[in-house]
Formats: C-alpha cells, sequence, structure tokens
C-alpha cells in the first residue's frame, strides 16, 4: 500500500474564520480503492486571483511542497503544487477567482492511502494563511520573484521538444513497461491504462502549464484561419542524430514531442505572412499538455 503522509501545520489564528469555512466545504468523494478525490474551499473577500495564488506559491514552499505551474485567464486562474516524495507524486491543484474564492483539490492515484481528517487538517492549515490587502499582495509578489513562474524562457523549437520529450518518457516509462515482459515470454500480459498513464502523466502537466516561453524555428505546418478565429503553428522539431548532426527529415516530425502555438486574434496580419518552411519566434503561454505535445497559447510575434 502506497500511504501518503500530509505533514500538517497548526492553524493560525488570524485564518480561524477561513479555516472554520474550508472545514464546512471540505469534501471526500470516490472509492478509496481507484484513489480518493479530495477538496476544500474558502472565500475571502477582496482577495484577488493574482495575490491569493502567489501567496498559495509561498505557503507551498513553506510547507515542503514544489511550486509548479501557474495560468491566470480571464478573472480566475490555478496554480499546481507537488509532493514529489511519493511515488506517482501527489499533485496539488489550487484555484482562485475574483469573488475570492480559493480552493485546493487532488486525486490520488490507485493504491495510494490516506486519512480524510488528514488531508482536512493540511487544506485548511494552507488556506488559513491567506492574506488580504497590501500585506497579502507584497507576499505574491515576493513569491513570484523567487519560483520565477511568470519568466520567460527563451527556446529553440526542436530543443524544447527534445527537452520535455525525455521527462514526459521518463515519467511514463513505468506504466509503459506494465507487463511487458510476460507478453515477451508467453505473449499475454495486462497492459497499463489510460487512467495509469494519466496518473503518471499529472506531474509532468503540473510542472508545465502557465510556463511562458520564446520558441524560435522553423515552421512545419500552419494551419487555421483568421476568419474562423484559430490560427496555429506548429513548429518543425525534428533532431538531429549522429556525428554529422544529420536532421531527421521532416515527415519523421510526429515522431517527436509536438511543439504548437495557437496565435492570439491580434496576430492575423502577421499570421497572413506564415507558410510552411518560414521561421518564427513567437511568445506564449503553455495552456494545454498532453502526453504528445504542447500548446501555447495567445502567441504573437516576438520583438
Amino acid at each position: 500500500m502506497n500511504k501518503v503522509v500530509f505533514a500538517t501545520t497548526l492553524l493560525m489564528l488570524s485564518g480561524f474564520s477561513q479555516a472554520q469555512s474550508c472545514e464546512n466545504t471540505f469534501q471526500s468523494v470516490g472509492d478509496p480503492r481507484n484513489g480518493l478525490f479530495f477538496s476544500g474551499q474558502v472565500k475571502v473577500p477582496g482577495l484577488t486571483p493574482q495575490s491569493a495564488l502567489g501567496q498559495m506559491q509561498q505557503i507551498a514552499l513553506d510547507s515542503g511542497y514544489k511550486v509548479g505551474g501557474e495560468l491566470i485567464r480571464g478573472g480566475a486562474g490555478e496554480l499546481y503544487f507537488i509532493q514529489d516524495s511519493n511515488n506517482p507524486a501527489v499533485v496539488m491543484l489550487a484555484t482562485a477567482d475574483k469573488s475570492g474564492r480559493v480552493s485546493i483539490s487532488t486525486k490520488l492515484a490507485r493504491g495510494q492511502k490516506t486519512e480524510a481528517a488528514a488531508v482536512r487538517t493540511e487544506f485548511c492549515s494552507l488556506l488559513g494563511k491567506l492574506k488580504t490587502g497590501k500585506e497579502g499582495e507584497a507576499i505574491a509578489t515576493a513569491a513570484r520573484e523567487k519560483t520565477g513562474v511568470n519568466r520567460v524562457t527563451d527556446a529553440k523549437a526542436e530543443k524544447l521538444s527534445a527537452e520535455i520529450g525525455k521527462v514526459v518518457k521518463k515519467a511514463l516509462a513505468p506504466v509503459a513497461a506494465k507487463g511487458q515482459l510476460s507478453r515477451a515470454l508467453i505473449g499475454t500480459g495486462v497492459s497499463a491504462t489510460s487512467g495509469e498513464y494519466e496518473e503518471a502523466f499529472v506531474s509532468v502537466r503540473a510542472q508545465y502549464i502557465g510556463r511562458q516561453y520564446r520558441v524560435d524555428g522553423q515552421i512545419y505546418t500552419v494551419g487555421g484561419s483568421p476568419l474562423h478565429g484559430d490560427m496555429e503553428v506548429n513548429y518543425l522539431v525534428t533532431q538531429t542524430r549522429g556525428l554529422l548532426g544529420v536532421r531527421q527529415e521532416t515527415q519523421f516530425n510526429s515522431l517527436n514531442y509536438q511543439i504548437k502555438c495557437a496565435l492570439a486574434k491580434d496576430q492575423a496580419k502577421f499570421f497572413l505572412t506564415l507558410s510552411e518552411g518560414n521561421f518564427a519566434t513567437l511568445i506564449g503561454t503553455v495552456t494545454d499538455m498532453q502526453p504528445g505535445g504542447l500548446v501555447l497559447s495567445d502567441c504573437r510575434q516576438a520583438n
């Protein structure tokens, strides 16, 4: 049995009313054999998503978690933080909206067990440390400087593909290998389910969602139309091989981790100048990530 242990702390008096609200809203849902889903929330009037999620970064660090990605769009946002002492890692999702509602949730993997009371205490402790006003905003600003979640990373498309592809392959290796030996020996064996692949991949997604990249590279395909509001660029991410650095032929692009950019609506004129084989440098934010590739949204031509 893979028992998950949460390092709980005593609730701060300043967060008592928030913690009481969390106690009332806490939920434990599902069949323990499948891995339970836990959630808790508070409502703090006047607390913005920017302040709430910035503070949660510091709170998570102080509580021994690894801070993942942050994504704020349209008056609401989400932040991932990770307890990687477990295998698979336990991924927490904090969400916040403009009404001051802040929640934390997590879904355990199959075989992971913990007491609901311990999770409730942990969630309410974390949420109980949120501050309003200038004090909270100062904590949030300092935390973002420390974690660098808003930093723009320069990357070559093919190198970014190779880097993330290795991370994904490593994370999925245990489930990909499930039943492999028995299938080789006797021609049959149990393969990993889609749910097991998702459980193995969730911590990878948590690390990259919300990251901002300035991607430079050659275009493999251009799709969509400004008239329909969907303009997408798929980068050429074939890799170089061997001592002479010979690059894979373009038809093997799909064998590599895909890097796609969905352009912002105000980039219509720029989009019309692009075609397959052109070069482009785009800045965007990771908003979707799957085992085969990621999508950067609101992409714009880099100056």
